[in-house]
């Protein structure tokens, strides 16, 4: 079963239009664990939906979205639910700023109700861990004690791709998408741009339960541009998307002081 997994997306719809020409209808699944951006969710699953295949998401902290809210049926919220697609079970929980009254009770108290309703919704479904994929925003501790035999886990929220194992569990945090990269004209150009220069993640599982995960690029070596050193402040200058990347939105202009610290809400 192949999986196109993405996070950390931030309401950039033209990255995953840029994501979308990249790649082919080859995915048995789309894996989200959060950050969609709650004003282009709409937007950005549908570009998704063209895929033509399931939908699994969860919410991060970017996302206000309804519980209720519907992107076509095709596209599932898993959020203390199951769904199975193939040989796979998708289910998760949502970043806990994303829920209403999820602060009851502190982080940490959400998080252990949450992972009770996974588990019982996993019993409930007769799905084998062995079997299924475990999404949650940021990255989940200690699944070896609760859920013993875990396929896969999947995150994001923080903004580097990692894979490891752990428990007979593969982590993987497949984000961001949503990745500036600062460039100027060559040779001597001194107006600052940028590249939607983002990562996701391809993942294989076969059938004797072997995964491998990929990462992968957007595109970002254009002819006549060079990748500058990001500013020591924890603010990008004000720039517009080189015109190469353009063709995936409109002619965004960059504010001037666009957050660039991780999980930083909108």
């Amino acid at each position: 079963m192949r999986i196109l997994a993405i996070s950390d997306i931030h309401n950039n719809v033209a990255c995953v239009r840029k994501l979308r020409a990249q790649e082919s209808n080859k995915f048995d699944a789309i894996a989200v664990p959060g950050d969609i951006g709650t004003h282009r969710a709409a937007e950005i699953f549908a570009v998704l939906a063209t895929f033509q295949c399931p939908i699994m998401y969860i919410h991060g902290n970017w996302d206000r979205m309804p519980a209720a809210a519907d992107f076509g049926s095709e596209t599932h919220l898993v959020h203390l639910r199951v769904v199975t697609v193939g040989r796979l079970s998708f289910t998760g929980y949502s970043f806990e700023a994303g829920r209403e009254g999820g602060r009851a009770g502190g982080r940490g108290e959400y998080t252990r109700r949450c992972r009770a309703g996974v588990i019982m919704a996993i019993r409930e479904a007769g799905v084998e861990p062995g079997r299924c994929v475990l999404m949650a925003h940021d990255r989940a501790t200690r699944l070896d004690r609760e859920f013993p035999g875990l396929l896969l886990h999947l995150y994001g929220h923080v903004h580097t791709f990692d894979v490891s194992q752990r428990g007979g569990t593969t982590y993987a945090n497949v984000s961001a998408l949503d990745r500036l990269l600062p460039v100027r004209r060559k040779p001597r150009g001194r107006r600052l741009s940028y590249v939607n220069a983002g990562n996701y993640a391809v993942i294989e599982v076969r059938d004797n339960g072997a995964v491998a995960v990929e990462c992968r690029l957007l595109a970002r070596n254009y002819g006549g541009w060079i990748v500058v050193p990001r500013p020591p402040a924890k603010r990008l200058p004000g720039g517009e998307l080189i015109p190469e990347d353009r063709i995936f939105g409109d002619n965004i202009r960059f504010p001037q002081g666009r957050a660039m610290r991780s999980g930083r809400r909108p």
